[in-house]
């Protein structure tokens, strides 16, 4: 998983919030099965009970771990618990506790964990699973993973970008990391968590925002998805210049490796199950956050204007 780039979006009665909340840690990453959905696959796991698909659940968790989802999902949810208490910084303290408890309890990482084994053991290609698992396990695979993760922590500062600057990266270079990110899904799901978050707090809170307290679900819906794609190739530009700076200990052999990994069959599997469980699990998330912060505290309609 590529770590998508800070940013903004700018969905209509929500341009602070959406500011505050482009996220700046991951992930692309992780599907929020139904209670349905995931009992069944729990029963699957359980009544099958074959050596078989044991291994396939064990291979799963290596995965998993070997791709270094825990501590990305640890720094997402912190990411966005920050961004939430900036957002509302002027609030009185009280207000403040009130909002961190209810985004805190939400918007844990172990929840979204658990949610994305479930839709890995869904949705399993144990062929794919076999292949994705051989190249986290591999000597540049491991490596890779470590840079991501560092990069979490510290993506290099102005020194790190002025050095970009100066030294301005080759035409192959550029093109390896254009096709890490869109093979990768990275800017596309920074975009669309933040604009999950965004439209769950405009929807909650929209008759108290006068831009549009009076548009149908449908208009709504049409203005979110304008502000995305306006988002997004800026979203993009940002992306290039995070990823620069992530992976500028690889070689671009090593860097080419890379992306002919996230291009393949095995790659576009774990990513897709992966970028599309962290949108509906956040999703899910923030739908509940806002619903909540609507009827705990609707003055933060106020910071939503």
């Amino acid at each position: 998983m590529q770590p998508p780039p800070s940013g903004a979006d700018d969905a209509p009665g929500g341009e602070q919030m959406a500011r505050g909340l482009a996220i700046a840690a991951v992930v692309a990453a992780m599907l929020a099965t139904s209670a349905v959905a995931g009992a069944a696959t729990v029963d699957r796991e359980r009544g099958a009970g074959t050596a078989d698909h044991r291994a396939e659940a064990q291979a799963v968790d290596a995965l998993l771990e070997r791709s270094g989802l825990r501590v990305q999902l640890e720094s997402l949810t912190a990411g966005i618990r920050a961004q939430f208490v900036r957002a509302h910084r002027r609030q009185s303290g009280q207000t403040q506790i009130t909002i961190n408890r209810i985004v805190a309890e939400h918007f844990v990482a172990d929840g979204l964990y658990t949610k994305i084994r479930l839709e890995f053991l869904k949705s399993l290609e144990p062929a794919r699973l076999e292949q994705a698992l051989a190249w986290y396990d591999s000597p540049l695979g491991r490596r890779i993973i470590g840079q991501e993760l560092a990069a979490l922590v510290a993506a290099g500062g102005p020194e790190a970008v002025a050095n970009l600057e100066r030294n301005r990266p080759s035409s192959r270079r550029l093109e390896l990391i254009d096709r890490l990110d869109t093979g990768g899904g990275a800017s596309e799901t920074t975009v669309d968590v933040t604009v999950a978050i965004v439209r769950s707090l405009t929807v909650a809170f929209q008759p108290g925002l006068p831009s549009v307290a009076g548009l149908s679900r449908a208009q709504l819906d049409k203005q979110i998805a304008q502000a995305r794609n306006r988002t997004l190739e800026n979203m993009r530009r940002l992306s290039r210049v995070s990823m620069l700076l992530a992976y500028r200990a690889l070689s671009d052999d090593e860097l080419e490796q890379y992306v002919q990994f996230v291009e393949s069959a095995a790659g576009q599997w774990y990513l897709s199950v992966l970028n599309s469980a962290l949108l509906a699990a956040v999703g899910a998330a923030a739908d509940a956050t806002a619903a909540e912060l609507a009827t705990a505290v609707p003055q933060l309609v106020g910071d939503l204007r």
